[in-house]
């Protein structure tokens, strides 16, 4: 595992009032019940036979767009690791993102469920995703500043370790917290392409779960890489083959502008 310096403890910026910890997996067990005190859960009813959307619904402009940046150091050697999380319920109808990047603030109508005084999920995300497998997005945000000297590797056992299926309030979705056991092996950027080799096949327990685990992974990579591709693999095999996910273009990931 790559060292990631000066503390352990690192957060979800703005997601929930109380800061959330992660620790090294020996410490895990000790953490555990603070942990799970602030996360809620969300759920998904299973639906292998529901249609994949079309991530290149805007045509060739989409399969051309421009990546994430890649995550800047600040001055004191610290860096934000960019983390992909499963958007919650009603994300895209309550806050979309308009045609220049900009989320279009709610003005009226419902909130999300769950709702409590913290920063809404809109307001802590870095980038976001378009709708794939079950209808699903991906949420991109970032952990408080922290010193690595690998910020792609770190993001991803960082995500890794997560524990807790969600994140928050109302919960980003997290089913690799089912996982936390996978290590991350490698990562290698070759060209526009970020691939990563996993010690062992994600627990996903229907294709829809499949798919949200799979984008978690390609997001957080690509987003901590500055990269438009990403290749997950397990051994010798792809991620994708070993659930029989149907190999797509690159799912698209809009930066959110907030200038």
């Amino acid at each position: 595992m790559t060292a990631v310096r000066a503390d352990w403890r690192l957060l979800i910026a703005g997601s929930y009032p109380e800061a959330m910890m992660w620790t090294p997996r020996a410490w895990r067990a000790a953490g555990a019940a603070a942990l799970c005190a602030a996360l809620l859960t969300s759920a998904c009813s299973p639906d292998s036979s529901a249609p994949q959307e079309d991530a290149g619904q805007d045509g060739q402009e989409q399969q051309n767009q421009d990546p994430i940046p890649e995550p800047e150091f600040d001055d004191d050697e610290t860096v934000a690791l960019p983390i992909g999380l499963i958007s919650p319920a009603g994300h895209n109808e309550i806050a979309p993102i308009g045609e220049d990047g900009r989320i279009v603030e709610p003005q009226s109508g419902p909130g999300y469920p769950g709702q409590q005084n913290a920063p809404r999920p809109h307001q802590t995300e870095v980038a976001r995703s378009d709708s794939f497998g079950c209808g699903n997005t991906v949420s991109v945000v970032q952990t408080v500043p922290t010193v690595t000297d690998d910020p792609a590797r770190s993001a991803l056992e960082y995500l890794l370790s997560l524990d807790s299926s969600g994140i928050g309030r109302p919960a980003f979705g997290n089913p690799l917290g089912l996982s936390s056991e996978v290590q991350v092996e490698s990562v290698e950027v070759s060209g526009e392409t970020v691939t990563v080799a996993l010690s062992d096949v994600p627990v996903a327990r229907d294709s829809c779960e499949a798919w949200r685990v799979a984008m978690q992974i390609e997001a957080t990579a690509r987003a901590a890489t500055g990269t438009t591709a990403a290749e997950v693999m397990v051994g010798d095999t792809p991620l994708a083959a070993h659930w029989g996910l149907a190999d797509e273009t690159p799912l698209r990931l809009t930066e959110i502008r907030r200038d």
